[in-house]
């Protein structure tokens, strides 16, 4: 898989896109923060994931496959959701949150030790109880 951090305007945070017989390559928006890029590009890492188990899923010569952008944080589509999760999981796992808790008494202070938003943090946390 390559990473690209590439000028994808302001309609898209980043993509996963491919092509027969090559890697996977995701690519994340220039213009937003470290932490959004790292999220993003966790985000579009779960959506391969998710297809991976899918045979055939990507085709034989498959071009755009996910774009993140501002409809992937709403909660209305069971794939985005589920890249939502498998992003929070990889970058924040359970574990490390709730030891961590104990020790960084803000959410502000928890997403900077992650390098992840206030905002990710946060849905983090609630996801958590």
């Amino acid at each position: 898989m390559k990473y690209y951090v590439a000028d994808l305007g302001h309609a898209f945070e980043g993509m996963l896109v491919g092509r027969a017989a090559s890697d996977a390559e995701i690519h994340v928006n220039q213009e937003d923060s470290k932490a959004r890029q790292r999220f993003t590009c966790a985000h579009e890492l779960g959506h391969y994931v998710l297809r991976i188990g899918d045979e055939g899923a990507f085709g034989e010569d498959w071009g755009h496959v996910a774009f993140r952008g501002p409809e992937s944080s709403t909660g209305d589509e069971p794939q985005e959701v589920w890249a939502n999760r498998f992003a929070a999981a990889l970058l924040m796992p359970r574990g490390l949150v709730e030891e961590l808790r104990e020790e960084l008494p803000t959410v502000a202070a928890l997403a900077g030790k992650f390098s992840v938003s206030v905002e990710a943090m946060t849905y983090r946390l609630r996801d958590l109880g």
